[in-house]
């Protein structure tokens, strides 16, 4: 597992969430902004035109606050042999996610700022694993 160079937006304060990888890419939204992150040899990101809110309603995969109105998404957890699994205590200053990745076990402990939401999704090919809360995000490429 290698946690990939990814930082939310510099121009974000406080992320609302993304979408769950696939094709080798996903979304992440703020208040104001979209962006696309594209997963390759390095990674790219790209400020889209798309309404937030709008984006949020539009996206059965989107993972993070959850909207007075919308349900809240189901995150990839297994994918193949890949599995990840998660308890979120808002109160606590991280969360520690377990992991099964081509059958090795660990954990990867993720600060948490805020007690608001976190969110953590394998990506479609369970070959990404993202964690995320409003004020940090990251990128695991597995195996």
């Amino acid at each position: 597992m290698r946690k990939l160079d990814l930082s939310k937006p510099p121009e974000s304060d406080r992320i609302i969430g993304f979408t769950i990888p696939k094709g080798g890419s996903f979304y992440i939204c703020d208040h104001d902004e979209v962006w696309k992150i594209s997963i390759g040899k390095t990674l790219g990101i790209e400020v889209t035109g798309h309404s937030p809110y709008e984006f949020v309603e539009r996206n059965t995969d989107f993972l993070g606050l959850v909207f007075e109105g919308l349900t809240a998404n189901i995150p990839l957890l297994r994918v193949g042999g890949n599995e990840v699994a998660y308890y979120f205590e808002p109160r606590s200053d991280f969360v520690t996610i377990n992991y099964k990745v081509n059958g090795r076990r660990g954990q990867i402990k993720f600060r948490t700022l805020s007690g608001d939401w976190f969110a953590a999704s394998l990506s479609d090919d369970g070959r990404h694993l993202v964690l995320a809360e409003p004020y940090d995000i990251a990128l695991y490429e597995l195996g």
